[in-house]
């Protein structure tokens, strides 16, 4: 797996051909951002991942979307969304998974797509 950052977006991509993207271009009042995290959670952490991810590839069957607003709580927050991606590495037999998320005030929505070698499995925004 490797992750590009550039010009406001996201994008994780695997040796399989497997490409998450997500467009975090902050536009107002809105909190839109990742992280990675050991275990599928609703508390928003720091995106800083250390870990090397070289060998862990997409499970293109697993995906989780987080309903409602209860992940976060801020005055502004009335609309977004969370929606969460496993990854895993089946050497190690290790698992991780990938939350992208945004909380805005109801007009500002951050797209993201879900491809297997160019066929796009899942398309949205938060």
């Amino acid at each position: 797996m490797k992750i590009f950052k550039k010009d406001g977006k996201i994008n994780f991509v695997d040796k399989n051909n497997v490409f998450l993207g997500y467009d975090m271009r902050k536009s107002c009042c809105e909190n839109a951002d990742w992280f990675i995290s050991d275990t599928i959670t609703k508390n928003i952490q720091d995106n800083d991942c250390n870990e090397d991810l070289e060998e862990y590839v997409f499970d293109t069957s697993f995906f989780k979307e987080v309903e409602g607003m209860g992940f976060y709580d801020h005055e502004l927050a009335v609309d977004g969304g969370m929606v969460i991606f496993r990854i895993f590495n089946e050497e190690s037999k290790k698992e991780k998974f990938i939350h992208i998320f945004n909380c805005q005030n109801g007009y500002y929505g951050h797209g993201f797509e879900f491809t297997i070698n160019e066929e796009i499995v899942q398309v949205g925004c938060l």
